[in-house]
This record gives C-alpha cells, structure tokens and sequence, in this order.
C-alpha cells in the first residue's frame, strides 16, 4: 500500500477532525434544542455522538501525528 504525502495525510486529518466536530454537534447539542425527547433517548443519542466524536478526533490526532 502507498504511504500518503505530508499534504494528503493534512487533508485526511482535517476530514477526520471535521466529522468529529459535525458528530458533536448533531448528537450532543442538537438534543438540547429538541423538546420531543424522553431523557432515555437523549442520554443514548448523547452518548453514541461522544463516542463517534471520541473515534474520528483519535483517528485525527494519529493522522496527524504520523504527519510530523
């Protein structure tokens, strides 16, 4: 397999940090603002957006790291 250049392996971890952010947002805050919710679905939604959020800023940081 091919090793990416140092632009590529920028772009990918700017893709990965950028999904992070947008799972944040869509899982942790989004609820806040929604009133239909029961507290059940609000703490799953909350947790399963932390964990995707947590998945692609690790797969961030290591993209990033192996930059340097």
């Amino acid at each position: 397999m091919k090793r990416l250049s140092k632009t590529q392996l920028y772009r990918t971890s700017e893709i990965l940090g950028n999904i992070s952010v947008a799972w944040f947002s869509a899982g942790a805050i989004t609820p806040l603002f929604v009133t239909s919710l029961t507290t059940v679905d609000f703490i799953v939604r909350f947790g399963l957006s932390l964990l995707w959020f947590s998945v692609f800023f690790t797969l961030s940081l290591k993209v990033a790291k192996e930059e340097k």
